[in-house]
């Protein structure tokens, strides 16, 4: 019997363990914690207290550890002044995660578009008390440690009312530059995930070696859709100016062979 009650002693906690993470992560799901980053990390707060709890309680049915509780108790300052040492990176990356996540003003929720310092930009998939996973376009999943995202310059795309990137063409000296302008901004301006006000305006960015960079920004509403809306102009820029003659200039190479160099003189 008193075996048995020293098993149910050590199985129980971890039973109990077991079902109120059950709870949480019912009740705390990853659809109702969408774009509620401080609900995610309290979520894995909660767990690391349950099972923490869990281990102790378990411990203490053991005779010699019988004072578990008062134990940790009493050396609880002990304790955070080694584990402080010991994990101070760790530490450092739940203590961001942790201001991160109770500021009003968050600077992403899961489901953001973001880039984080100079790492490639993609959209948050998860956070945790040690990093945030996001993944790129290239299906690429980078985790950046909390600490390193919250010392770092951090670009979010989805709270932007509107997303712009610029189409670049280039036209051959000689062609009437004002003519290809207007092109651009009439195809720009026509496409239907067009956001912008207005007619784009579309600037002389240089005079290069071979020819005049012309440049106008395409503006839609959301960042999925801009890749496509610029291909789309780009194609459309293409055949307009094949149709009105004006030429985008690229480099030509003359090749003379020896043997027809030599018969010519």
């Amino acid at each position: 019997m008193k075996i048995f009650l020293e098993v149910l002693g050590h199985v129980l906690p971890f039973v109990g363990a077991f079902l109120a993470d059950l709870i949480l992560t019912k009740f705390l799901s990853n659809e109702r914690l969408h774009g509620k980053l401080h609900l995610v990390l309290l979520r894995s707060i909660i767990r690391i207290v349950i099972w923490g709890a869990a281990v102790i309680t378990a411990v203490s049915f053991i005779p010699k550890f019988t004072r578990t509780w008062e134990t940790v108790i009493a050396s609880s300052g002990v304790v955070a002044v080694v584990l402080g040492l010991a994990a101070q990176s760790t530490l450092a990356n739940v203590f961001s995660g942790i201001a991160m996540s109770v500021t009003q003003s968050r600077p992403f929720d899961i489901g953001d578009r973001i880039q984080i310092g100079t790492n490639d930009p993609g959209f948050v998939v998860d956070i945790t008390l040690r990093h945030v996973a996001i993944r790129t376009f290239q299906n690429e999943v980078i985790y950046v440690p909390n600490s390193v995202a919250g010392s770092s310059t951090i670009i979010n795309y989805t709270k932007m009312t509107s997303y712009s990137y610029p189409i670049v063409v280039s036209v051959a000296y000689g062609t009437d530059v004002e003519r290809a302008m207007k092109i651009m901004s009439e195809v720009i301006a026509s496409h239907p995930k067009y956001a912008g006000e207005g007619d784009p305006p579309i600037l002389c960015r240089e005079l290069g070696d071979s020819g005049v960079t012309l440049r106008g920004m395409m503006t839609t509403g959301i960042f999925g859709d801009n890749p496509t809306a610029c291909s789309d102009c780009r194609v459309e820029i293409l055949k307009r100016f094949a149709e009105e003659g004006i030429e985008i200039p690229y480099p030509h190479m003359d090749v003379t062979m020896r043997g027809e160099k030599e018969a010519s003189r």
